[in-house]
């Protein structure tokens, strides 16, 4: 009696154990590129990113996204009450801030890490708005 009682604790913790990943992962992330585009009230200068998400995927969903408040699912840049403020440059809201800024964060933040240890790294505007 106590060995199947033991026997079926394990299991189940088991079953737990590796369950608990796939619960943690939320959605697949995207496998193709991304073209990011410019929201309503703010106008291109320059050619929109393609971003390779895939090219990204060894980071952490948790460098570069927060999780939507109440959700165990990532926010996009411009989800409402997020980055969605077109009209301004700098600030948490701003949706140019949330790839321009030089927090790890943004995609030019990280970019300028990397560029420490990886001189290819890039940094320049027309890297990504090609």
């Amino acid at each position: 009696m106590k060995r199947s009682l033991f026997m079926s604790l394990v299991i189940a913790a088991l079953a737990f154990a590796l369950a608990m990943p796939l619960y943690a992962a939320g959605k697949a992330a995207p496998a193709n590129d991304i073209t990011f585009k410019t929201p309503a009230g703010m106008k291109a200068t320059k050619p929109l990113v393609k971003f390779p998400h895939k090219k990204h995927a060894a980071l952490k969903c948790a460098d570069c996204h927060h999780k939507k408040a109440g959700a165990n699912e990532y926010a996009k840049c411009d989800t409402k009450g997020c980055h969605d403020n077109a009209a301004v440059k700098t600030g948490k809201d701003s949706f140019y801030a949330a790839f321009h800024s030089n927090t790890p964060h943004s995609c030019v933040g990280c970019h300028k890490a990397k560029k420490a240890t990886n001189p290819n790294a890039p940094t320049a505007c027309n890297k990504c708005h090609a």
